[in-house]
């Protein structure tokens, strides 16, 4: 075949850029060793074909000087990424190991120079691959050089680029130990791969042939996510589009490649770059702006569907206009949807500056409760709409965190219960089918649906023998640190302990039962509690306090607890553990009662929701039975 190349041959007089609109590095430790057993039963006197790379030189053709004056042109890596640059990794770490034998350091500086990094006639670096953006400079300080750098990796990308390093060094360290057998060992894996590995070589002419190239060929190992595959999609359109205007369907490429670059950007610095999470945006999004029936949503083919060319056969300027559309408000909706499942993070919610850190922390609540996903269409089409009223924003994003905390907390139901209604409104909300007052009025009509005041007040009764047994409700930590807060609140300032510091530990350790589980042998506790009323009340939530310190509380006495040589409820950084040594001398059954009635007259008020403003309208749809299925916070 014609346009089968080796590896040198593919080098030659090349130099290779990932575009910032691709994908970071994403092989992990499965493809890397599939790679790496390809070439263990790769013969010397054979070849083998290793897949084709798609290259594009975009229209500038860039080219560039090395100091012994050769001339290179800058090419774009359209498909083969992931196997060029485990190659560089590779043959980076080949060149290392043969620097160490006087007989070949310069064969080490040959293959450095020809594959990873030589010096352009202007005296600085010319790497023969760049990586896009959100690595690049990793790669180069981070990765390529023998030491690993200052900087961790701030993204998948990066950390997969030094896991893979290390599996590649560890494999060449795995030959023979004796230097002679080493040194030849290492000469011959150099010839196979840069003369005994073929490649099957595509240069497409314009970058938006992309779209067509990507519908018949994958990265090995590694199957494209919906987010590449709409991407890809829209690429191919843009080739095939019938305008006479060429400048705009280059508008239309340029729009999808800047859109994506910012996309993964934006997804990466928020550690949400996962199949799963892209899958979610672009679910969320569509939900949001095209369909609100969630059954409907069938990833990428929906996209594809919405956007069929045929449908656009007598009007594709119609289309352009409605891809525009599509592209920018995914683009926007990114912004939200990280913010949303993000908000912790540095930058989030930087629009809204007089709001930024009441939205911060009323969104990190959201977060904490395990359950997103049913109100991210709704929250990411008020942002959009009232992109200049952060207020409104945070009205709703409250009473999402109560409707989150009673619904599905407090009551226990399954995460898709009125998922329905609040997709349907996010849709309305986008489309400007509704008002503000309609929203917040349809947002308290689908939370009396499900929890309205007699089902709350019956859920908070201190009589509801559920408060008896709460040692093991998944909600019981996000209950208590909200009680936490409001007690810092109170005294005009913030916990002192972080949900974070508490998440990372275990469970075990943060809650601690004042009295303990076992009170065998335990003179004080046999004294207050028998075998049956230690039964009652053990999980008791009156009897339930959040702690840093209960290996060393364990099953001492009330007083040891209260005021202790090592760890006690006085000197404790949790209020909640001073408020108890503060107001009981002593714990009895009438303590915990007391104190359970104390927890649950401040979360009546602390989930409370006032219906008689007219919210609370019920609106009637078509009820979806899609469960939204997603990893509980605690």
């Amino acid at each position: 075949m014609n346009n089968t190349f080796t590896l040198q041959e593919l080098f030659n007089n090349r130099i290779f850029r990932v575009p910032d609109y691709q994908r970071g590095y994403a092989w992990e430790k499965q493809q890397v060793g599939e790679f790496l057993e390809d070439l263990d039963i790769l013969s010397s006197a054979r070849h083998h074909y290793t897949g084709t790379i798609v290259l594009h030189a975009d229209d500038a053709k860039k080219q560039k000087q090395d100091s012994e004056g050769t001339t290179y042109t800058e090419t774009n890596i359209v498909d083969g990424q992931q196997r060029l640059t485990t190659i560089v990794l590779l043959l980076n770490e080949i060149s290392r190991g043969l620097s160490a034998f006087e007989s070949s350091q310069a064969l080490a500086a040959g293959i450095r120079k020809n594959y990873v990094e030589g010096i352009s006639i202007d005296g600085v670096p010319l790497y023969k691959l760049s990586l896009n953006e959100d690595t690049d400079t990793f790669f180069r300080s981070d990765v390529l050089p023998e030491s690993k750098g200052v900087a961790a990796p701030s993204t998948a990308s990066a950390q997969r680029l030094l896991d893979a390093k290390k599996q590649l060094s560890d494999y060449l360290r795995k030959a023979d130990s004796d230097p002679a057998s080493q040194e030849n060992w290492l000469r011959k894996l150099l010839n196979k791969i840069t003369s005994r590995l073929y490649f099957n070589l595509y240069e497409v002419e314009h970058v938006s042939e992309v779209g067509v190239i990507f519908e018949v060929m994958n990265d090995r190992g590694k199957p494209l996510t919906n987010l590449e595959k709409v991407k890809n999609y829209l690429l191919y359109v843009a080739a095939t589009l019938d305008v006479q205007q060429q400048d705009t369907k280059d508008h239309l490429t340029d729009s999808v490649n800047d859109a994506w670059s910012g996309i993964l950007e934006q997804l990466m610095a928020s550690g949400l770059s996962s199949p799963a999470d892209e899958d979610q945006l672009l679910r969320s999004h569509w939900i949001m702006r095209h369909d609100p029936q969630s059954r409907n949503w069938g990833g990428s083919k929906s996209v594809k569907n919405r956007f069929d060319l045929r449908k656009y056969q007598e009007d594709p300027s119609q289309m352009l206009k409605d891809m525009h559309e599509y592209i920018d408000g995914l683009r926007s909706a990114c912004i939200c949807y990280c913010d949303a499942r993000r908000p912790a993070r540095d930058g989030a919610f930087k629009a809204f500056t007089s709001k930024q850190d009441d939205v911060k922390s009323w969104n990190s609540k959201l977060v904490r409760l395990g359950i997103t996903a049913t109100f991210l269409p709704l929250l990411m089409a008020v942002r959009m709409r009232w992109s200049s009223e952060p207020e409104r924003y945070l009205e709703v994003l409250k009473l999402c965190e109560t409707f989150a905390f009673r619904v599905y907390s407090l009551s226990g139901y399954r995460s898709n219960a009125g998922q329905a209604a609040l997709f349907h409104l996010g849709y309305d909300v986008a489309h400007e089918k509704v008002d503000f007052g309609g929203t917040i009025s349809r947002l308290k009509g689908e939370l009396a649906r499900w929890c309205g005041d007699n089902a709350y007040e019956y859920q908070m009764s201190t009589d509801d023998e559920r408060w008896n047994k709460r040692y093991d409700w998944s909600g019981l930590r996000y209950f208590l640190y909200e009680y936490e807060t409001y007690l810092a609140l109170d005294k005009g300032g913030s916990p002192k302990v972080s949900w974070q510091e508490l998440r990372e530990r275990n469970r075990r350790d943060t809650i601690e039962h004042i009295l303990p589980q076992s009170i065998d042998n335990q003179h004080y506790w046999q004294k207050h509690f028998d075998a049956n009323s230690h039964q009652e009340y053990i999980h008791d939530i009156g009897n339930l306090t959040l702690t840093k310190g209960n290996p060393y509380l364990s099953n001492k006495s009330f007083p040891e607890k209260k005021r202790g040589e090592k760890y006690c409820y006085e000197d404790s950084l949790l209020l909640g553990e001073r408020e108890i040594a503060k107001n009981w001398d002593n714990w009895t059954a009438e303590s915990i009662t007391e104190r359970r009635v104390k927890l649950l007259e401040w979360a009546k008020r602390r989930w409370h929701v006032d219906f008689s403003d007219g919210g609370g309208t019920m609106y009637e749809i078509d009820m979806d039975d899609d469960v939204e299925y997603e990893e509980s916070e605690e």
